[in-house]
């Protein structure tokens, strides 16, 4: 698992596009920051840290999508995926292996050009508190982490590479895009008193949009999702909400990983 991890983070940090993504990061961080300049600072949910969000939830998950679920099926194309069944590795090892690497990559780039842009925004008088630093950068990983494995997942299923793409934006736009819209749809057609608990279950469905709450309701503005989530809000603001937070990423690290693994069987002896 170790040489998959070293193969998967050389592969990842010798393409031209890994730092493609570095400057991309530092200067939607830095111009956002920018914008922030004559104000008292960053230190809450304000309208720059809801804009920050925002842009992470479109942009992160679509590129872990692609990147997670190119690298299987670059590998199923090549025939790479063929001649690694011929060598005594097991497939849990390989895809742990392989989602190591990626994380590592992409975490390490990330983690750096968010680093440059806390400098660049430091050095320019920008008041940013820790805590809020934390936050946005904790969300990031967590972003990166969920729609990861989930690419990967995608990467086990399609059969070619335009099928993963064109399966990686259908879920993107779905998760992200559309999913308010979709929900206030199939809520009109359900009773009202089985309102309340599909919300709640949509929320847990949907790992970009449970990340989001969680995060407005660890800086205080649980406010603004209205009564029907006060349960949620007084969960996550207790002693437990950090620890439902970690369950629920080994539980969708469990089960993603446990199903791509089935499908890799499947297609070992395709």
């Amino acid at each position: 698992m170790r040489n998959l991890w070293l193969s998967e983070w050389k592969t990842m940090t010798r393409q031209r596009s890994y730092y493609l993504f570095l400057i991309l990061w530092v200067l939607v961080f830095s111009l956002l920051f920018l914008l922030e300049r004559n104000n008292a600072g960053l230190s809450s949910f304000t309208n720059v840290t809801g804009t920050i969000v925002n842009i992470l939830l479109y942009l992160l998950p679509l590129f872990m999508l692609i990147i997670g679920s190119f690298s299987i099926t670059n590998e199923l194309e090549s025939g790479q995926w063929k001649l690694l069944c011929t060598y005594p590795v097991s497939i849990p090892a390989y895809f742990f292996g392989k989602f190591a690497g990626l994380i590592t990559a992409q975490a390490a780039v990330f983690t750096f050009s968010f680093g440059i842009s806390m400098a660049i925004g430091l050095t320019t008088g920008i008041q940013l508190s820790l805590p809020w630093i934390l936050g946005i950068y904790l969300f990031s990983l967590l972003l990166i982490y969920v729609f990861l494995i989930l690419g990967l997942l995608l990467g086990t299923v399609a059969q070619t590479r335009w099928k993963a793409l064109i399966s990686s934006v259908s879920i993107w736009f779905f998760l992200i895009m559309i999913w308010p819209t979709a929900l206030i749809a199939i809520l009109g057609l359900v009773p009202y008193p089985m309102i309340d608990p599909l919300m709640k279950l949509a929320m847990v469905l949907n790992p970009a949009e449970f990340l989001r709450i969680f995060l407005i309701i660890q800086w205080d503005s649980g406010a603004i999702f209205g009564g029907t989530y006060d349960g949620v809000v007084h969960l996550f603001q207790s002693g437990a909400g950090w620890g439902m937070l970690i369950g629920y990423m080994i539980a969708y690290l469990v089960i993603m990983f446990s199903v791509s693994i089935l499908f890799l069987r499947r297609r070992r002896f395709l």
